[in-house]
């Protein structure tokens, strides 16, 4: 386990997850994912200047919780494409965030409420953005990354966008000063699958989750 802080308030746990623990959690996300009603699929977007019909930049995205809508930005009780609720957020995410933040980023009082899985491929990214979309804007984002090595660009504290690399089975965290980063997701490295990942994901594929506090504690 190699622990390190790129910047103020971001932290990045590399190997976080043994291979059976990795295996496990994929497993529930696979099971999750398959369900037809809720399970993942490709949301609409909101149109654009250069984009009447842009598409969401990955394969496929599923959400927990409560559902963040990337057609309007705005969090939602239920899928606005069927009306369904959302699977809810399984207390062993809500454990592993709490065990997380007490490990490497104590923080008091937060409440998970959205967990974003998206599911990238050799052919997805995420440009540059800020998680600005929630109430919450200082309360930590809790990322895990299952699969491959992903590039993953931020900004540091004078403004500088840098990038470094963050393997499979980690996690990283970013909230406080950092918590409004412009961050991004570029290229996804070949050979670099991590162990526990085989039976799920391919050679340049990977699941990132972020766990997410998206309204203030008087509203949890």
């Amino acid at each position: 386990m190699k622990v390190y802080s790129p910047r103020r308030d971001f932290v990045i746990v590399e190997d976080y997850f043994s291979d059976t623990q990795a295996a496990e959690w994929l497993a529930l996300i696979e099971a999750l994912g398959s369900d037809a009603l809720r399970g993942f699929h490709h949301p609409f977007v909101r149109p654009n200047r250069f984009h009447k019909a842009p598409k969401y930049p990955v394969k496929k995205f599923m959400c927990l919780g409560l559902y963040w809508n990337p057609e309007d930005y705005r969090y939602l009780d239920r899928l606005p494409y069927n009306q369904e609720r959302p699977f809810p957020i399984p207390e062993e995410m809500k454990n592993l965030a709490q065990e997380i933040l007490s490990q490497f980023f104590p923080w008091h009082d937060f409440v998970p409420q959205s967990v974003l899985v998206n599911f990238y491929t050799k052919d997805s990214s995420m440009g540059l953005h800020v998680d600005k979309d929630e109430e919450d804007k200082v309360s930590p984002v809790i990322g895990l990354n299952f699969g491959s090595t992903c590039r993953f660009f931020y900004e540091d504290e004078k403004g500088v966008m840098l990038d470094i690399r963050i393997p499979g089975n980690s996690i990283y965290i970013f909230g406080g000063s950092a918590r409004l980063m412009r961050h991004g997701l570029g290229s996804i490295y070949t050979n670099t699958l991590s162990p526990g990942s085989e039976e799920f994901l391919q050679n340049k594929e990977r699941v990132n989750l972020t766990i997410r506090q998206v309204f203030s504690k008087a509203r949890a």
